[in-house]
């Protein structure tokens, strides 16, 4: 299953350092007279390319911005705003096209190729005098986790969902980061490779990471393994293993779920992740000293009517919240528009709300109680636990009313409510084969999407079929 990607990414290029905090490693500049091989000889170079292999999650392609408005979007959940200036309309009307399509496709190969340099090294038999096979390990483990991440989010993106049929076309599976012109792999290969990454992640990082800081949630440990672990087997619709890996989160997590008033700091200038009780597991470390952060191209400023204000907020979602649920408070109109509203999950840094930088959540231990629900109520089984009584853990959180049952209907509902404009809405109709219903929408085409329907999966780049004779693109395009 070796492939190789066609963009060499040279390490000469990556940020160098050896610090140990975010923002350290952050605002290090490249020592780009170093080559690949010097680069790689040494722990030292291994950490700076480990922490390279980072740095793509916060571009403006992937978890910066484009891929959470992307997917909220096209799922319903946000909406163009009367802000709007053109931006996102391609992805909100579904009329994307191989000139049209997401740059997640080579944001994602870059962080894949990077994590591929440290992998290759150390599963070469790297060694070094004084330092720990532990401290070795975890590099691999941290590098393990990005490619399959990297892998993951391609083929949510790029492909048919995996209850379709894992043999339909998936990306290619890039271990090897060479000059090459890589055929797709089927799917089933890729959440193979994603599932083998996984484990080892799982298996060789620390609960706590030695890098942690003042940022504990936003450096990879196995937690964050054993969560994605979760989301990959629902995805694969294993139910029990899905529940089995939830449910080990849920149990051993030092952190607890945000209370109603925990949540509601949000918009009183808070920002993910910081909070001493926190339920994120993983974040994507938002600061400007990243060599690609985008400027005021960010999901802050995209999101807020202080800011671009190009996203807005649908009601489809907006209605689904209880008076009383504190999510409803983090919608917000303005005085110009006020029958219009905006998202505040991303309010912008703390303490003076700085749009040009905000964490993003990639994991969330309220997801794990949603992953065991779903779980439970397609069969599988823990010892203690209902799926009623894991959404009414979210629901007692949020200030919301307990529910008195649960069907599907209703565990989607949650989901949608609880982890709406973090890039899972048109993920879960996929998965679960439901086309998407819009009500409110203001496009002139493309209101309601059925499945199946070849638009599910999004076109590979024509810069990719260009460049690759190899690459098939998806049907439909």
């Amino acid at each position: 299953m070796n492939r190789k990607t066609y963009i060499l990414i040279g390490l000469a290029v990556v940020l160098m350092l050896s610090a140990t905090s975010c923002e350290d490693f952050l605002y290090q500049q490249p020592r780009l007279s170093q080559t690949t091989e010097l680069t790689l000889s040494t722990y030292e170079g291994l950490q700076a390319a480990t922490l390279g292999a980072y740095s793509p999650l916060y571009s403006a392609s992937w978890y910066g911005r484009n891929f959470p408005v992307t997917v909220d979007l096209k799922g319903g959940n946000a909406k163009i705003s009367p802000l709007n200036s053109g931006r996102f309309r391609t992805d909100y009307l579904w009329n994307n096209t191989p000139d049209a399509s997401h740059a997640l496709w080579t944001r994602a190969y870059q962080a894949i190729a990077r994590a591929n340099n440290v992998i290759n090294v150390i599963e070469a038999g790297f060694e070094e005098v004084g330092v720990d096979q532990s401290d070795i390990d975890r590099l691999l483990g941290e590098c393990k986790f990005i490619r399959a991440l990297g892998h993951f989010d391609l083929a949510r993106l790029f492909c048919q969902p995996y209850s379709a049929g894992a043999s339909q076309l998936g990306v290619p599976v890039i271990l090897i980061t060479e000059n090459g012109k890589p055929a797709r792999n089927n799917l089933g290969e890729v959440y193979d490779q994603v599932e083998a990454d996984l484990l080892d992640a799982a298996a060789k990082l620390p609960t706590v990471s030695p890098n942690a800081g003042t940022d504990p949630v936003g450096w990879l440990t196995s937690y964050a393994a054993e969560a994605l672990l979760a989301r990959l087997y629902l995805y694969m619709e294993d139910w029990q293993t899905a529940a089995d890996y939830a449910t080990s989160v849920i149990t051993t997590f030092p952190g607890s779920m945000y209370t109603a008033t925990d949540y509601t700091t949000w918009d009183l200038g808070g920002v993910w992740g910081t909070d001493a009780a926190t339920e994120i597991i993983f974040e994507v470390f938002g600061s400007e000293g990243n060599s690609t952060h985008s400027n005021w191209d960010v999901i802050s400023y995209i999101m807020s009517p202080d800011g671009y204000g190009d996203v807005g907020a649908s009601d489809d979602v907006r209605v689904l919240m209880e008076d009383v649920d504190v999510r409803l408070a983090l919608f917000v109109n303005t005085a110009n528009w006020p029958n219009d509203y905006w998202s505040l999950k991303y309010p912008g840094k703390a303490p003076d709300g700085n749009l040009r930088e905000d964490n993003i959540p990639v994991l969330r231990l309220s997801e794990m109680y949603l992953i065991r629900a779903e779980a439970i109520l397609n069969g599988a089984s823990v010892s203690g636990s209902t799926a009623l009584g894991d959404v009414n853990m979210i629901r007692s959180n949020r200030g919301a009313t307990a529910l008195g049952s649960l069907s599907l209907t209703e565990l989607y509902k949650e989901r949608r409510r609880e982890l709406c404009y973090e890039g899972h809405e048109l993920f879960d109709l996929a998965r679960t084969q439901r086309g998407l219903v819009r009500v409110d929408y203001d496009g002139a085409v493309n209101q309601n999407i059925p499945f199946p329907d070849y638009r599910w999966a999004m076109p590979i780049p024509q810069a990719e079929m260009d460049a690759n004779e190899n690459m098939e693109q998806n049907p439909g395009y």
